[in-house]
């Protein structure tokens, strides 16, 4: 390999070099403003813009290539580059190449296809492969190979953006923080009554129900008005840890999702080196099944609500699952903020007619539970073996685990939540049409709007008012969809009305195209 055809990918003033013989090839590399350094670089060295392998040779087993390349990509800058040249077996290792174990003698030898793999599986976008010499059968042939570091979680997580500051924030509308003040029961009154026996809850070590599914199941069973048997029912420490656990249905296949969904189920698989395709189209049934048999994904994921708050009717749900069994893919659907909707809206009322559907539920939204880390998986009896493979035993704590059941025992407590909704959304829809903002409502039952924001105009004349909004975490693609609209959660108790009013009144400009 030529050092022309590795400088022809490189990016960047920082060159982080790995080779058998160093010297020559930092020579060879060398131009005006770029910093060569020689693996294993110094401590304190700051992130390179490239990683050069070259006449690489694998050493060692395959666990320590998977390690030796994580530590490289941990060397890289976000979307810096990796450039890998695998050298070719001489002619008298590739004499003594074994095909079984991919060795000749010490050094082992990837075909192109498995090189890939393994770089992919490291947290990298592999981005081009070819060959550098004429294969020697059986030994495979030297390769070039570049890949661009993914950004790690949970750098790639949407729990990331939230934790960014906002100057002169006044009303941040990417939550709500009164919510529970419309509950009955209330969910402080359910955890004032466990507080009462808390010290024996938390003495109680379930490892005779691991995942909550035993004790769990009845609970569940009256809520949603389905059977739903404990193999069919996970608890884990919320939504968040969960999704995390299944990104592993991937297994390195494609992850199939739309536009601005929650992205952790895909940043955790394309992690672990699944690609991950984004759908651009409208969300109907007949769109999806086009899109999952182009793209013949291992998970098909979305969001229910979605982040504009619409909703796929639950029979175009199990229509679209259908669509994917054929692919062979399972279905994840986050219902984090479906509380809203009733337990006879739920997803989950849906698995025992699919074969192939795992829905989440939290008590973050409506519940305001957020700091409980509690959420649950129903998932479709045929994926009950795999799903117990992937989510994590003992997840969920035991006081998290008791109030959960007790606040799903209580029934659905969000009926005068709902009708709260239904009466103040309009007008806050309302106001902001006045001001020139372009809206779109979604369910009247679900407490946000989205306004459009293609060029950030929108945002940027809220928080001139203190008023802040929730953009889309971005997907991990290489090129995210554009936010293209800013979620604003509706105002609901009289206090957070009358601040949104005094606040808005301040907005004068017209922000329509």
């Amino acid at each position: 390999m030529r050092a022309g055809d590795i400088d022809r990918w490189l990016t960047g003033a920082r060159v982080l070099l790995a080779a058998g013989d160093a010297a020559p090839w930092t020579a060879a590399l060398a131009r005006p403003g770029r910093t060569i350094s020689v693996w294993p670089p110094e401590s304190g060295t700051p992130e390179s813009d490239a990683v050069v392998c070259a006449d690489w040779r694998w050493h060692g087993d395959e666990a320590a290539h998977r390690r030796l390349l994580a530590e490289i990509r941990r060397r890289l800058r976000p979307d810096g580059v990796l450039v890998l040249d695998q050298a070719a077996a001489t002619a008298g290792e590739a004499a003594g190449f074994d095909p079984l174990t991919g060795r000749a003698g010490p050094i082992r030898y990837y075909h192109p296809t498995e090189l890939a793999a393994l770089v992919r599986g490291a947290g990298f976008r592999v981005t081009h492969v070819e060959l550098t010499s004429t294969p020697d059968a059986p030994a495979p042939p030297g390769a070039l190979l570049v890949a661009r570091a993914l950004v790690a979680p949970p750098g790639s997580l949407a729990v990331t953006g939230w934790g960014e500051a906002a100057e002169g924030t006044r009303l941040d509308l990417r939550y709500a923080d009164d919510e529970t003040e419309l509950l009955d029961p209330a969910p402080a009154a359910v955890w004032a009554g466990l507080a009462a026996t808390a010290d024996q809850v938390a003495g109680h070590y379930p490892v005779d129900d691991p995942f909550g599914s035993r004790r769990g199941a009845p609970v569940v069973s009256r809520y949603f008005g389905r059977t739903v048997a404990p193999a069919q029912l996970y608890f884990g420490a919320g939504v968040t840890s969960l999704l995390r656990d299944l990104a592993g249905l991937a297994a390195g296949g494609p992850v199939l999702a739309p536009a601005h969904t929650h992205p952790d189920l895909q940043a955790w698989a394309a992690f672990g080196g699944a690609d991950v395709e984004i759908t651009a189209g409208p969300a109907t049934v007949a769109a999806w099944a086009a899109e999952i048999r182009r793209v013949r994904p291992a998970v098909v994921h979305l969001d229910r609500p979605a982040f504009d708050a619409s909703i796929l009717g639950l029979a175009d749900l199990v229509r679209l699952a259908g669509a994917a069994a054929e692919a062979g893919a399972a279905v994840v659907v986050d219902e984090s903020a479906a509380a809203y909707l009733g337990p006879a809206g739920s997803a989950a009322t849906v698995v025992g007619e699919t074969g192939n559907l795992i829905v989440l539920r939290g008590f973050t939204k409506a519940y305001s539970w957020g700091g409980l880390r509690a959420g649950f998986a129903v998932c479709s009896s045929a994926l009950a073996v795999r799903v117990r493979e992937l989510v994590t035993p003992m997840l969920i704590g035991e006081l998290a685990l008791q109030a959960a059941l007790r606040v799903l025992a209580a029934g659905d407590p969000l009926a005068a939540l709902r009708r709260r909704v239904r009466t103040v959304k309009p007008r806050f829809a309302e106001r902001l049409r006045t001001a020139g903002f372009a809206v779109e409502p979604g369910h009247p039952d679900i407490p946000w709007v989205v306004v459009a924001d293609a060029d950030g105009a929108a945002g940027r004349t809220l928080a001139e008012r203190g008023i802040r909004g929730l953009l889309p975490a971005p997907a991990p693609v290489p090129a995210p969809p554009a936010p293209g609209h800013l979620h604003l959660t509706v105002p609901l108790s009289a206090r957070r009305i009358e601040l949104f009013d005094t606040l808005f009144d301040t907005v004068r400009e017209d922000v329509s195209p």
